[in-house]
């Protein structure tokens, strides 16, 4: 009876402690969650959403484009609470950001230190790579938390071979692949880290390959919707064949280790970096070294297959391997002979620069410059600046006339940004009708001549239409964006 009621005092405080991070966590989350305009695959998704919502028997859209719907499902169930379509989907994100920061506690307090537990939990809270993907509605981010989750349960089956843990872990890795396809290292590396931490445990393998099974039977409820092969094939869209690799091994290699410098330096806070990579090796000796091994693996190994074999290398691509950084950096930092309170000070100092960028973040998104790779969240026609202003004058207008708006693409930030505002909404009509046009298409005037209202939403660098047919349009609204160009909403005469 004392030994439980000690119990009890010992985890009253971590969880109160737990509670404060995570309170913290969502306010700075939440507050202004949709500053930063939709962009492109947000918008894609979120209409994939919507329609999976509307149409019961299109859940499986998104595999069409060769896209896990995992996030799309969960998305859905958003939409029925908020009416905002992009408030809806970043909240998701949120929920998920915050169930990766619990889940690092844990495997921080179970596996290094009390200490490592409250320092991970805070360096997720603080840093700018976590704080951005966090408010964005994105399948990554979801990911990254189920990533953290697979390596909380592959360690414990490692240390306690069991089924139960095994069926656990099996099910959150088909979970992670329902989501996105970089699953796969999770699988491979929850095997590795099972023979990894022990010699004896090559008598127990079948415990990780129950896992696997599990994971594969979880993935395959996928092949109940068509165009199954569309995920493989659209896979081969982002990464390079062995052939490529083999004839040139170290492009794209040597330039994304270039672009992963650029982004630990504007996401991650470097200072952070290096004192907590100095602690480990300084300390190297008192850590477990095969748990230490362990998460030095799961962020290492995927790290370095995405320099080798990625077509396209940016933050979202390497998100997923985030959890075992933040790990590894907690366990660095808890090493020094500081109270857990003096390390929290001496880590919110530090923390500056990324907490000035979080804050520019969030208040001032029109001002941000992030590097080339990730420059489209706010730049450039992936960035959906004015479409949510464009649509509530157009819905406006729907209230009094029948509406129909011609975008720029087909796909994408526009028509989808423009849908994901217009759904269901009466008497306007939203569809793309291609790009760099030199004329108004035959469909939109003939729109007009039948008397509805007619309009065009195009970025300015995207339109080209010759004198005479620029004079039948009157310009609306313009809307700027941070490198110059322009969101047009125009009105056919």
């Amino acid at each position: 009876m004392t030994s439980l009621v000690n119990m009890k005092n010992k985890l009253i405080p971590e969880v109160g402690i737990v509670l404060l991070i995570s309170i913290l966590f969502l306010l700075t989350r939440i507050q202004n969650l949709t500053t930063l305009p939709v962009f492109g695959d947000e918008a894609i998704y979120l209409r994939w959403s919507q329609i999976i919502k509307s149409v019961d028997t299109l859940r499986f859209i998104p595999v069409t484009d060769g896209k896990q719907p995992l996030f799309m499902w969960l998305t859905v169930s958003f939409f029925k609470i908020f009416s905002d379509p992009v408030f809806s989907g970043r909240l998701l994100s949120v929920f998920a950001g915050l169930l990766n920061l619990i889940t690092l506690y844990i495997i921080g307090r179970l596996f290094i230190s009390k200490k490592a537990g409250g320092l991970a939990s805070v360096i997720y809270l603080l840093l700018p790579f976590a704080f951005f993907f966090d408010r964005l509605s994105l399948p990554d981010n979801l990911l990254s938390a189920l990533g953290s989750l697979a390596l909380l349960f592959s360690l414990l089956l490692a240390k306690y071979p069991r089924l139960d843990i095994a069926m656990i872990l099996g099910s959150v890795l088909g979970l992670a692949w329902l989501t996105k396809s970089p699953a796969i290292y999770f699988i491979a590396l929850s095997a590795f880290s099972f023979l990894l931490y022990s010699k004896k445990n090559i008598k127990k393998i079948y415990f990780p390959l129950v896992s696997v099974v599990i994971s594969f039977v979880i993935y395959n409820i996928l092949r109940l919707g068509p165009q199954f092969s569309q995920i493989a094939i659209r896979n081969r869209d982002y990464v390079w064949g062995i052939s490529d690799i083999i004839f040139h091994p170290l492009d794209p290699f040597i330039p994304h280790l270039r672009d992963l410098s650029a982004l630990y330096s504007q996401y991650i806070t470097l200072p952070i970096l290096i004192i907590s990579f100095l602690g480990l090796y300084l300390y190297r000796q008192k850590l477990n070294q095969k748990i230490l091994l362990t998460i030095f693996c799961w962020w290492l190994l995927p790290l370095i297959a995405n320099m080798a074999i990625a077509k396209v290398f940016t933050g979202r691509s390497i998100l997923f391997t985030l959890p075992p950084l933040i790990i590894l950096m907690a366990s660095g930092l808890s090493q020094f002979k500081l109270s857990l309170s003096k390390s929290l000070i001496i880590l919110l100092i530090i923390s500056v620069p990324g907490l000035f960028f979080n804050w520019k973040l969030s208040q001032q998104p029109f001002k941000v410059r992030l590097y080339n790779t990730e420059s489209g969240y706010t730049t450039s026609w992936t960035s959906g600046w004015g479409i949510r202003e464009a649509s509530s004058y157009l819905i406006n207008r729907s209230k009094t006339a029948n509406v129909i708006v011609g975008t720029e693409g087909y796909f994408g930030t526009l028509p989808d940004g423009l849908q994901i505002y217009t759904n269901n909404i009466p008497r306007l009509t939203v569809f793309g009708v291609g790009l760099d046009l030199s004329t108004i298409p035959e469909k939109l005037i003939n729109a007009r001549n039948y008397g509805d209202e007619v309009y065009m939403l195009f970025n300015r660098s995207r339109l080209k239409l010759t004198p005479h047919d620029s004079s039948l349009t009157t310009t609306i609204s313009t809307y700027s964006k941070p490198d110059g160009d322009e969101l047009l909403l125009l009105k056919l005469n």
